[in-house]
């Protein structure tokens, strides 16, 4: 089996954004749609974890560094690959390229697998994942940023209940959903000025339907740390963004 999966794909219209660049959101939702794919022939996808071992795929970090988005209607590829498993830990890589062949985003993720019904880590050899494809040459070497932030009301942005639109395929509020709260909290004239050359994010609890996010903006020059709790003060990602 190949260790890298790779597609090639034209930015349509719904995958760019209000500056008709190809946006921050749909870059990981394409992330996490070939990823899922590899998942299915390295025969470890959530649907044959789920029922094999009563087990889900959880990311817990991401890390994207970017050098200024491609445009509606580019021409862009994206190849992932996992890394070497760690004892609970899983790492996966992706890199984006203009169609030139030249990255213009690396991404770095981390994943576990848990019991549905514990909530307990599973080893990846447990439930089949296999080692002998790895790559073992890292594309982004920075490593990731301590990212705990406590919680100060005079950083507080904005409320947010789940709703069914928020959810994924587990009935939990979707990883690239809560990107959409995190960019929320900046304007268009921000965002048009200040383009992000790098982005982080913490998951740390999951959120259901009904409940309510409290997200919060604190900035620091060029950076901007954007967190979010829920009413009970559970902390359910915290993320930090790098504006050029």
């Amino acid at each position: 089996m190949e260790s890298k999966l790779k597609k090639t794909f034209e930015i349509s219209s719904d995958q760019a954004d209000f500056k008709r660049e190809y946006d921050l959101r749909h870059l990981l939702h394409d992330f996490h749609e070939l990823a899922g794919k590899q998942a299915t022939l390295m025969g470890v996808d959530a649907e044959f974890i789920a029922e094999k071992h009563n087990a889900m795929w959880i990311v817990t970090r991401i890390r994207v560094d970017i050098d200024k988005m491609p445009m509606w209607k580019d021409v862009i590829s994206v190849e992932t690959y996992p890394l070497t498993p760690g004892i609970l830990r899983m790492e996966r890589e992706a890199v984006f390229r203009r169609e030139n062949g030249v990255p213009f985003a690396v991404l770095a993720s981390e994943w576990c697998v848990l019991d549905k019904t514990t909530g307990v880590p599973r080893r990846p050899s447990v439930i089949g994942y296999p080692s002998d494809m790895a790559v073992k040459e890292r594309a982004l070497t920075v490593g990731y940023s301590d990212l705990r932030i406590n919680t100060d009301e005079k950083d507080f942005a904005f409320c947010h209940t789940a709703r069914v639109s928020d959810l994924d395929l587990n009935g939990h509020f979707n990883n690239v959903a809560y990107i959409t709260l995190a960019e929320d909290v900046f304007s268009s004239a921000h965002l048009s000025a200040h383009p992000i050359s790098s982005f982080e994010i913490a998951f740390k609890a999951q959120s259901y339907e009904g409940e309510t996010l409290r997200v919060y903006r604190r900035d620091d020059g060029n950076k901007s740390a954007v967190y979010c709790d829920k009413a009970d003060g559970t902390r359910v990602f915290e993320t930090r963004f790098v504006f050029d």
